[in-house]
């Protein structure tokens, strides 16, 4: 049986089965994304055995690159998604999410890790950052489907979306200034971290996203005028869209996650409404299909020994990480950031900033840098206990959150 075969089978049957349940799982205690992780889990070397991506070649390559093209679409989608100007009307709001809330929920997780684990403060400072970005496809889950629409405001999914989406890229920095000190140290790595890693690698990745995004929109505007374009290739677009940016951006040799998730903010403001309206359900399509073999992803390659090394120590470590990595953070900033108006939208937004695909990308990017196990076992340990406590009060947490508010649904309160 060749695994080639196997994994076909397997990612696509999870797909097909839970695609239709979807409706009835998003309200449910259970979420797509669980489901997925327990597949994989079940069917990876810890239970059953059928598949081991360690036999495939590099494991960590293997799933920096299927997690980088997993969130690249998903950003996608999310861009698309969100009102056409959300940025430019509360920019404040998203300085304070991504300039301020970011910086303390790093510096806060490696606080964690290094009180915990007894590490040193640069390899501390690398963990926390594996942990910091908020994951766009888990959050994503949290705020869309049945209950999300009825229960939580506009305003508020727009919030989590928006952050999620963006920092996934910003998270980058984050994670290398402690590569580069680790390297050498902090004296001669700051500059090389504020030109190459913030600069260049970040900031011309926005810059060459928001180009290829503009472009596209015309580009594809004038080929509806001139009816040059068929419908087939017009509802997987977005789709090349992703994928063209990731590319590019890579060859520029910058991060091409930040490049996608603005290429598709500027495609989605400079399109007409004709080609936006026709685009983003295929998107959201192509999205879904490609996220739950990722989970699964997850499940399978499980480093369970390391697990057992951390021992309660990593006990410790989720339900720390789990607690005090963003809410305290959000309880402080919140003042300044205009989408939150209640306590209860501080509360709901500080709790579910859950971590999953976006903090499994930087986990393998870690350990294929420079071979540091702690980060992935701890990064592992982290992601699947969020992405199961999330998920599982995602739906009560919905329904607490309208009955604090005040409000039944969400036009109530947009």
């Amino acid at each position: 049986m060749s695994d080639v075969d196997l994994s076909l089978a397997l990612f696509g049957g999870i797909a097909l089965v839970l695609g239709l349940l979807s409706r009835w799982l998003k309200q449910s205690f259970l979420s797509e994304n669980l489901l997925a992780l327990l597949v994989g889990v079940v069917t990876g070397p810890i239970v059953l055995g059928w598949l081991d991506v360690s036999e495939w070649g590099d494991q960590s390559r293997i799933i920096e690159v299927v997690a980088e093209i997993t969130l690249a679409i998903a950003l996608m989608e999310i861009a698309l998604r969100l009102p056409k100007r959300e940025f430019l009307h509360h920019l404040r709001s998203y300085v304070i999410l991504l300039g301020a809330l970011m910086p303390l929920m790093w510096i806060s997780t490696g606080l964690i890790v290094w009180l915990l684990l007894d590490v040193p403060v640069w390899i501390a400072l690398l963990i926390g950052a594996v942990l910091t970005p908020t994951d766009p496809i888990v959050a994503s889950s949290v705020v869309t489907g049945p209950v999300a629409e009825k229960y939580l405001p506009t305003r508020l999914r727009d919030t989590l979306w928006a952050e999620s989406g963006a920092n996934d890229g910003l998270a980058y920095p984050f994670v290398a200034l402690p590569i580069l000190v680790l390297a050498t140290s902090f004296e001669s790595a700051f500059g090389e971290w504020v030109y190459r890693a913030v600069l260049y690698e970040i900031g011309a990745a926005a810059l060459i996203g928001a180009a290829i995004g503009y472009a596209a929109a015309r580009m594809l505007m004038w080929a509806e005028i001139r009816h040059t374009i068929d419908p087939q290739s017009f509802r997987t677009f977005t789709l090349a869209l992703s994928l063209t940016t990731l590319g590019i951006t890579a060859l520029a040799g910058t991060k091409g996650l930040l490049g996608v998730f603005v290429a598709g903010v500027v495609f989605h403001m400079a399109v007409g409404e004709h080609e936006d309206d026709e685009v983003e359900p295929v998107q959201g399509a192509i999205d879904h299909f490609f996220t739950i073999p990722a989970f699964a992803l997850i499940g399978i390659t499980i480093p369970l020994d390391g697990w057992r090394e951390l021992g309660w120590a990593g006990v410790g470590l989720v339900a720390a990480v789990i607690l005090v990595r963003r809410l305290p953070a959000m309880l402080l900033v919140s003042r300044w950031v205009g989408t939150l108006r209640s306590w209860p939208d501080t509360l709901f937004v500080g709790w579910f900033g859950p971590l999953g695909i976006g903090a499994l990308y930087y986990a393998a990017y870690v350990y294929g840098e420079t071979g540091n196990e702690q980060a992935w076992y701890v990064g592992t340990l982290v992601i699947c206990a969020s992405i199961t406590i999330h998920g599982l009060t995602a739906t009560p947490f919905s329904h607490w959150y309208a009955r604090w508010s005040g409000a039944e649904t969400s036009e109530a309160q947009s």
